[in-house]
C-alpha cells in the first residue's frame, strides 16, 4: 500500500494545487525545517493517509544530505519514476482540469487495463485512473488476479510482437 512519495516540481505550490484538483485532495505548504523553503504536500486524506511530497526543482533524496534531501544543480527534466493514482474524477474530468493547468495529458490503453497520463508541471508523469477505469486494474493486480497474472503478460507480450511484426510486415 502506497502511503507517500516525493518528487520535484519547478512551481511546487501550482502542481500540488492542480494536484490536489485532479485527486480532491487537499494542497498545504509542507513544514520547513525539515523540508526545503517551497515544499508542499498534497494530503488525499483517504484511509490510508496518503501524501504526496512536492519538492523544488533540483532537490533529491540523498543518503548523506542533512534532513535527507540534497540538491542536484543538473537535475533533468524526464526521469523513469511515475505513480498511477485513482481520483474520484472521470476521465473527461482529469482531462478537463489538465488542459486548465497547461499540463499535457493524453488517454493510454496498457493492454491490461487504461489510464490517463498526465504530465505534472511539464516535467512529472503522473497517471490517473478514474472509477470506472480501475475495475480491470484491480481484477489484473489484486489479491485474485495477480494468480493468473504471469500468463495474462505473457499472452499480451505475444500480442504485441505479432502485431509488430505484422505491422512491419504490411
Amino acid at each position: 500500500m502506497l502511503r507517500h512519495a516525493s518528487f520535484a516540481a519547478r512551481t511546487p505550490q501550482v502542481v500540488a494545487n492542480g494536484l490536489a484538483r485532479l485527486l480532491r485532495a487537499r494542497a498545504l505548504r509542507a513544514l520547513n525545517p525539515p523540508f526545503p523553503p517551497g515544499s508542499w504536500f498534497v494530503c488525499l486524506g483517504d484511509a490510508q493517509g496518503t501524501l504526496l511530497e512536492v519538492l523544488p526543482w533540483g532537490r533529491v533524496i540523498e543518503k548523506n544530505a542533512a534532513g535527507g534531501i540534497g540538491i542536484d544543480e543538473a537535475m533533468r527534466d524526464r526521469t523513469s519514476t511515475h505513480f498511477l493514482l485513482q481520483t474520484p474524477l472521470s476521465t473527461t474530468q482529469i482531462e478537463t482540469i489538465a488542459a486548465e493547468e497547461g499540463w499535457e495529458c493524453a488517454r493510454m490503453n496498457a493492454g491490461l487495463f487504461q489510464f490517463t497520463k498526465v504530465w505534472v508541471g511539464g516535467t512529472f508523469l503522473v497517471e490517473l485512473m478514474s472509477p470506472e477505469r480501475a475495475g480491470a486494474s484491480t481484477a489484473t493486480f489484486g489479491l485474485e488476479g495477480v494468480a493468473a497474472l504471469d500468463g495474462r503478460l505473457r499472452a499480451l507480450e505475444r500480442a504485441i510482437a505479432e502485431s509488430r511484426s505484422v505491422g512491419a510486415g504490411a
